[in-house]
C-alpha cells in the first residue's frame, strides 16, 4: 500500500477509529469488532428499529432523548443531564462522556481548567510556588483535561447531524478500543443533541406525522418559537433562551473547541471544514483561529483518507468579523470548528442531481472531489459520524497543548493586548437610562469585568461623573468588549490578491451595541485614573414615585427612552388613559415633544406606573394639573394585528419584542381580512412580507389544517387598503414598505440603487436625521445611526411627511462597510401618509432588525399607538380636565 502525504501511522490510527487494522506486513485491512463494554445495551438500530440514516426515517427527538439516557444508567462514562428548559418548556439535555475516573474528578478539573483560563489566577499561584506563570501553567495543565463540546441542529432542517450523534454517542459509550478508550481518558466530551429542541420536535415529528400523506414533509413555518433559522445570530445581544443556554454552558465548562455541526444546500459542497475565509476581527485571537484551521485541517486529511469525497476548505464561511456568528465562545478562548454537510431532499430522502453534484476540479482546497449525482441521509451520517471522530482523535492525542494555547495563552493575551483602547467608558448622565441597563446587562451576563466611578474623573480631557461605567480591554474578555464597542471600519485587505475583489463577511459588518441601543460610549485610548469599584451586578436603579398630586394631576414621562414603550404597554394592559403631548414644561422642567401624560384620577394609574417604573427605572414626575396642550389620546388597549407570513424570521423577531414589551398583538391570519377593522386598531407588516407572501401564502393543499392561518388572500393588499381608508393604522417596517406604497399608492419611489457593482451597504449603520416634532419620531435624538442593509430608501413625490432622512451630504457610514452609500443623501427613510381616515407609516430601512437596533422601537411604538389614538386640541383637554 502506497501512501502519500501521511505517515503509516497516521492512517493506522485513523483506520482504528473505524474499527479497521492494517497487517504491517501486506497493508491489508482486516475488519475487527471491538469488544463492547455494555454488551445488553441495545444498538441504535435494535432501539428504534432502523440504522441512522436509512432512508426515510428519522428518529424522534424525545426517543433520542431517551436512548442518552438509557446509555447513561447504563454506563460509568455518560452522564445524561437535563440543564435547562426551551422556550417551549420542552427539556434541554446534554451528555458527559469521559473515562469514568474523569467523571468522579468533573468538578475539580473544570475548576483547574477555570484556573488555567485566568491570568490573575496564574500569576499569583505561580508566585506563590515560585515559578514563572508559563512554566506553572504548563504544570497545572498535566493534572487536568480538556472539554471537547460537540452541540448539532441548531437549525432544527438540519436533522442528520443529531441523528449521527447516536451512533457517536453509542460508540463512545460501548466500544472497548484503543481508540475511544484514548478519547474518554484524554478529553471530557460535552455533546449537545440539540441546541434546538423545541425546533427537533417540531420538525422531526411533522416529518414522521406526515408520512404516507400527499402533505409536503418540510415543516413550513419557523422551527423556533421567535427566531427559526436566526437562532445562532443571537451570540451578542443573547436574546434567546437557548442561547443563555448555550453561554451558561460555555463559562461552566470552558471548552477548547466547539463542534459546530451544520448542514447546507444539496448542491453545496459534500462537507465544508475549516479553514475559513476572510474577513478575520482584530479581535479574534490568533490562537484560537490557527486552532480552528488546523483542526478543520486535520479533519479534511481524515476523511479523505477514509475515501469520503467532497471535501472541501477555506473560500465560505468568513464567519469571524462579527460576533453575531463568531459567538461568545471565540473570545473565551475556544477554536470554533464549523462543519457544513450537503442535505438530502425533503430531509431524508435521496437527492438526485443532473449530473456529478457540485463538479469541481482536483484543488488544494478540495484534493477528492465528489464523483456522483445522488447524495443520502446515510452518507450525512457517516460523513458526520467520521468528523466528529476525527477532531476528538485530534484533540485527544495531544490534550496538553490543546489547554495551554486555548484556556492559558489565549486569556493571558488579552492582558496585555493593545488592539483595543485603554478602556470604554459608559457615562453616568445618559438621555436612556434603561438602554444602558439593556446595554450593560450583556456585559455582565457575559462575565466582563466591570467598574463603576465612585467619584468624578477625566480621561482625555473629558470629565465624566461618579456612576459612569468603566470597561478596560485589558482583561480575559476585553478583546470580546472591543468586538462590541468599537466603530467598525471593514479591512480592505479582505482579499485573496490586491487586485481581487472584497470579500464582503458572511453575516453583517458592524455589531456596535451601544450604537444599537442609544447609549453614548467614549473610547478612551490613554490610561487614566478613576475611584471604582467592581460590579458584582447590573442592577436596575431604583426609581422612588412622586407624592401623589392628587385626582386633578398627572404624571408625567420623558419619550427619551425605548423603555417607554414597556410603560405604555402596562397602563394599556391595566386600562389606564394615556395622552402624548407635544413640547411641553412643567413645574419648569421641559419635555420634548411625546411626553407620556397619565391622568392621576385614573384607577390604577399610580399602581401600573409604580409596577412599570421598578422595571424600567424611567424617572417619572408628578404635576397638580393637567398640562394645558393638545394631546393624542392613546385607543383603549390598541389591537395590533402583526403580518408575518409563514417561517417570516422578521416577525418571529418581532413578536418576541412585542412579548418582552407586553404589546395586546395577535397575528393575523387569513380568515381575518375580511374584518380586519373589526379586529384591530393598528396593522404591522414586518420586513419580508410581499405582495406575494400576502396573496398566494402556502398552498393549503400541501399543508395540514393547522397552516391554514398562512394561506393567500388573493385580495389582501385591498383589503390593507380599506383598513387604511376607514381609519386603521398601519405601520410597514423594512420591505415590506415597499408592499404597503403599491397597496395603497403612497407618493414614494424607492431611490436605493439596484447595481452592486457601484452601491452595497450589506448590514451597516447609516447616519441618520429626525424631525423629532413628527410623532413617529418622538423621543428619538435629532441624529442617531439608523440600521441598512441595501433597504429601500425614498423620495416624496407627493404628499406625505418625511420623519427621517439620511444626511444631505458627505458619507452616511457610521459603523461597518458601505460603498456609494452617498446615494442615499437627502432621501427619507421613515414617512408618514393620511390614507383616507387613517395614516400609514413606512420605514425602508430594516429598522427593527432581530432587535438590535433597540434605539429605533422608540418609532415603532409611537407608529403602534400615535396612529391608532385621537388627537385632543388644548381647548378639548382643557374641557376634559377641567383647565
Amino acid at each position: 500500500m502506497q501512501l502519500r502525504h501521511r505517515t503509516a501511522a497516521a492512517v493506522v490510527a485513523s483506520f482504528a477509529l473505524l474499527g479497521l487494522t492494517i497487517s504491517p506486513a501486506a497493508g491489508t485491512r482486516v475488519e475487527t469488532a471491538p469488544a463492547s463494554k455494555l454488551p445488553d445495551l441495545p444498538t441504535p438500530a435494535e432501539y428504534f428499529g432502523f440504522e441512522m440514516g436509512d432512508e426515510g426515517r428519522l428518529a424522534a427527538f424525545s426517543d433520542i432523548s431517551e436512548y442518552f439516557e438509557t446509555i447513561a444508567d447504563s454506563s460509568p462514562e455518560v452522564e445524561y443531564e437535563v440543564v435547562d428548559r426551551t422556550t417551549d418548556n420542552n427539556e434541554y439535555p446534554i451528555l458527559r462522556l469521559s473515562s469514568e475516573e474523569n467523571l468522579a474528578r468533573l468538578d475539580s478539573i473544570l475548576a483547574v481548567n477555570e484556573r488555567l483560563a485566568d491570568p490573575d489566577a496564574m500569576a499569583a499561584e505561580a508566585a506563590g510556588a515560585g515559578m514563572e506563570p508559563e512554566a506553572y501553567a504548563r504544570q497545572l495543565a498535566r493534572t487536568t483535561v480538556p472539554v471537547y463540546y460537540i452541540e448539532a441542529s441548531i437549525h432544527a432542517t438540519e436533522v442528520g447531524n443529531t441523528q449521527a450523534l447516536v451512533d457517536v454517542v453509542h460508540r463512545l459509550a460501548t466500544e472497548d478500543s484503543e481508540a475511544m478508550n484514548r478519547i474518554l481518558d484524554n478529553l471530557v466530551v460535552l455533546v449537545v443533541p440539540s441546541a434546538n429542541p423545541d425546533g427537533q420536535q417540531m420538525v422531526v415529528d411533522y416529518f414522521n406525522q406526515t408520512a404516507g400523506t400527499e402533505y409536503n414533509r418540510v415543516y413550513p413555518d419557523l422551527y423556533h418559537r421567535y427566531v427559526g433559522h436566526d437562532n445562532n445570530r443571537d451570540w451578542f445581544m443573547f436574546t434567546q433562551k437557548e442561547s443563555r443556554t448555550r453561554v451558561a454552558l460555555e463559562q461552566k465548562y470552558r471548552p477548547v473547541v466547539q463542534h459546530y455541526m451544520h448542514q447546507a444546500g444539496t448542491e453545496s459542497p459534500r462537507i465544508w471544514t475549516p479553514p475559513y475565509d476572510e474577513p478575520l476581527s482584530p479581535d479574534v485571537d490568533p490562537i484560537a483561529i490557527s486552532s480552528s484551521n488546523a483542526l478543520g485541517q486535520f479533519t479534511q486529511r481524515d476523511l479523505v483518507a477514509e475515501g469520503l469525497k467532497g471535501v472541501k476548505s477555506d473560500d465560505a464561511y468568513g464567519i469571524l468579523w462579527n460576533a453575531d456568528v463568531a459567538g461568545y465562545g471565540t473570545f473565551l478562548g475556544t477554536s470554533t470548528f464549523l462543519t457544513e454537510i450537503a442535505s438530502a431532499r425533503d430531509l431524508a430522502y435521496p437527492y438526485t442531481g443532473e449530473g456529478v453534484l457540485e463538479p469541481v476540479d482536483k484543488t488544494i482546497r478540495s484534493p477528492l472531489p465528489y464523483d456522483s449525482d445522488t447524495w443520502t441521509l446515510k452518507q450525512i451520517v457517516q460523513y458526520a459520524t467520521s468528523a466528529a471522530f476525527s477532531g476528538l482523535n485530534t484533540v485527544a492525542g495531544d490534550p496538553q497543548s490543546w489547554l495551554l494555547n486555548n484556556l492559558y495563552r489565549v486569556n493571558a493575551n488579552s492582558e496585555t493586548w493593545d488592539g483595543g483602547p485603554y478602556a470604554y467608558v459608559v457615562p453616568a448622565d445618559q438621555r436612556d437610562p434603561y438602554a444602558v441597563y439593556d446595554m450593560m446587562r450583556i456585559f455582565d451576563f457575559g462575565e466582563v469585568e466591570i467598574e463603576q466611578a465612585t467619584a468624578p474623573f477625566t480621561a482625555e480631557g473629558r470629565e465624566f461623573d461618579a456612576g459612569s461605567y468603566i470597561l478596560r480591554t485589558q482583561q480575559p474578555l476585553g478583546r470580546w468588549v472591543d468586538q462590541l464597542l468599537r466603530i467598525d471600519e471593514y479591512p480592505d485587505s479582505a482579499r485573496k490578491c490586491d487586485d481581487c475583489p472584497l470579500i464582503l463577511p458572511y453575516s453583517e459588518t458592524t455589531d456596535n451595541v451601544a450604537l444599537f441601543m442609544g447609549v453614548d460610549v467614549a473610547a478612551v485610548q490613554e490610561e487614566f485614573d478613576a475611584e471604582t469599584r467592581r460590579v458584582q451586578a447590573i442592577t436596575q436603579e431604583r426609581i422612588r414615585m412622586p407624592r401623589a398630586p392628587g385626582a386633578d394631576g398627572a404624571y408625567i414621562l420623558s419619550a427619551a427612552s425605548y423603555g417607554l414603550g414597556r410603560i405604555i404597554d402596562a397602563l394599556q394592559d391595566a386600562g389606564v388613559d394615556a395622552y402624548r403631548a407635544g413640547a411641553i414644561t412643567v413645574d419648569g422642567q421641559e419635555f420634548a415633544p411625546g411626553a407620556l401624560m397619565v391622568p392621576a384620577g385614573e384607577p390604577r394609574a399610580r399602581e401600573t406606573l409604580t409596577r412599570a417604573v421598578r422595571e424600567t427605572a424611567l424617572p417619572v414626575y408628578a404635576t397638580a394639573a393637567m398640562p394645558a396642550t393638545g394631546a393624542v389620546q392613546l385607543a383603549e388597549n390598541t389591537r395590533v394585528g402583526l403580518v408575518r407570513g409563514a417561517n417570516n424570521m422578521p416577525g418571529g423577531w418581532l413578536m418576541w419584542m412585542m412579548d418582552q414589551f407586553g404589546t395586546n398583538y395577535e397575528v393575523v391570519e387569513a380568515a381575518d381580512y375580511a374584518t380586519l377593522s373589526e379586529r384591530f386598531d393598528t396593522i404591522v407588516l414586518a420586513p419580508g412580507i410581499t405582495t406575494e407572501r400576502l396573496t398566494v401564502g402556502l398552498d393549503a393543499t400541501k399543508y395540514p389544517e393547522e397552516f391554514a392561518w398562512a394561506a393567500g388572500v388573493p385580495d389582501a393588499p385591498q383589503r390593507l387598503a380599506e383598513f387604511a381608508n376607514q381609519g386603521g393604522n398601519v405601520l410597514a417596517l423594512g420591505s415590506s414598505s415597499l408592499t404597503a406604497a403599491s397597496a395603497m399608492g403612497l407618493p414614494v419611489e424607492n431611490v436605493t440603487p439596484t447595481d452592486r457593482e457601484v452601491f452595497t451597504v450589506p448590514g451597516a449603520l447609516l447616519a441618520q436625521e429626525y424631525d423629532t416634532s413628527q410623532p413617529a419620531a418622538w423621543g428619538m435624538p435629532a441624529a442617531w445611526p439608523t440600521w441598512f442593509n441595501n433597504d429601500a430608501a425614498f423620495r416624496l413625490t407627493g404628499e406625505g411627511t418625511s420623519v427621517s432622512r439620511y444626511p444631505a451630504e458627505g458619507n452616511p457610514l457610521v459603523s461597518g462597510y458601505a460603498l456609494g452609500a452617498e446615494a442615499l443623501n437627502g432621501a427619507t427613510n421613515i414617512a408618514s401618509f393620511d390614507v383616507g381616515e387613517g395614516e400609514v407609516t413606512i420605514a425602508g430601512g430594516h429598522i427593527t432588525f432581530r432587535t438590535w437596533p433597540r434605539a429605533s422601537w422608540t418609532v415603532v411604538t409611537n407608529a403602534i399607538y400615535n396612529g391608532a389614538g385621537t388627537e385632543l386640541t388644548a381647548e378639548e383637554m382643557a374641557a376634559r380636565f377641567g383647565g
